[in-house]
């Protein structure tokens, strides 16, 4: 009995160090791979790389200065060393950064945006939201951007009517303020004319707001924006038109804080086709 268990122990160890050998050989032949951390790996915006078309009665410019949105307050340090697109067409007009990260080339009616440096997550993502903003902006002044209401709830109505108001824009602010923060005499000069020539477009079919009944106690009077068009098509339904649609946005949330929708009888107003899941009420 002990012979056999000790012949049974040698077989096994015998067989463990071929198996072991084995191993070992195949591990040498194994070629290895080499480290790639020193390897520079080229990334892509696929946003951005995507070319734009150029529509036919649309121009772009470039402006060597940035856009100042409200020049009443100081301009944001990631726009000081911008510059600025200028989108013009039928429509209107609209102003897109450029930042100093972005290169803008042109060939006939196809424009192309590239980046200096596409490793960088912050460059990668200024390529992408330069593109969206530009796309949005040429499909603005060439057709125009729409965005409509619904006003759900009992007694919710609305009405367009004229302005007797005065209006004052952020630029009037800023001029009439003791200082302005524009960053030279040609950026104040560029804007004031811009804003002449949506003023005087505004003035034409004259200034109007809105008058909606919300369930409160008073209406609610909203200017309506230089730039928009505003049709009433039904009592509770509002459509909004424009070039700009960020500027669209704005006051389409502006109007909307008034009578957010809530989430149990589904009231309030309601922006395009957004819907909210309605709860249960807890019973007693």
């Amino acid at each position: 009995m002990v012979s056999a268990s000790a012949s049974t122990s040698s077989l096994a160890r015998q067989v463990g160090g071929l198996l072991l050998s084995s191993s070992r050989t195949a591990a040498a032949a194994t070629p290895r791979i080499a480290s790639t951390s020193h390897l520079t790996i080229v990334r892509h915006s696929h946003v951005g790389s995507t070319p734009l078309d150029l529509p036919a009665s649309t121009s772009i410019s470039i402006l060597p200065f940035p856009p100042h949105p409200n020049p009443s307050r100081p301009l944001l340090p990631s726009l000081r060393h911008a510059r600025s697109i200028l989108v013009t067409g039928p429509k209107g007009s609209v102003v897109v950064p450029l930042h100093s990260c972005i290169k803008l080339s042109q060939s006939d009616s196809v424009i192309s945006l590239s980046v200096k440096d596409s490793s960088q997550n912050k460059q990668r993502g200024t390529w992408g939201l330069t593109r969206s903003l530009l796309s949005n902006a040429l499909h603005g002044v060439s057709e125009g951007h729409t965005l409509s209401l619904q006003l759900v709830g009992v007694g919710y109505r609305v009405s367009l009517e004229a302005d007797p108001l005065p209006r004052r824009s952020k630029l009037d602010v800023a001029l009439s303020g003791a200082k302005s923060f524009f960053l030279s005499e040609e950026a104040k000069r560029a804007e004031i004319e811009r804003e002449e020539k949506v003023r005087a477009e505004a003035e034409k079919a004259g200034n109007v707001r809105l008058h909606i009944r919300l369930g409160y106690s008073h209406p609610v009077l909203l200017p309506v924006p230089w730039g928009i068009q505003v049709q009433i098509p039904q009592p509770n339904r509002i459509v909004l038109k424009g070039a700009d649609k960020e500027q669209l946005g704005l006051f389409a949330s502006q109007i909307r804080s008034w009578r957010k929708p809530e989430p149990y009888k589904g009231k309030g107003i309601f922006v395009d086709q957004e819907t909210i899941r309605l709860k249960t009420t807890k019973k007693k």
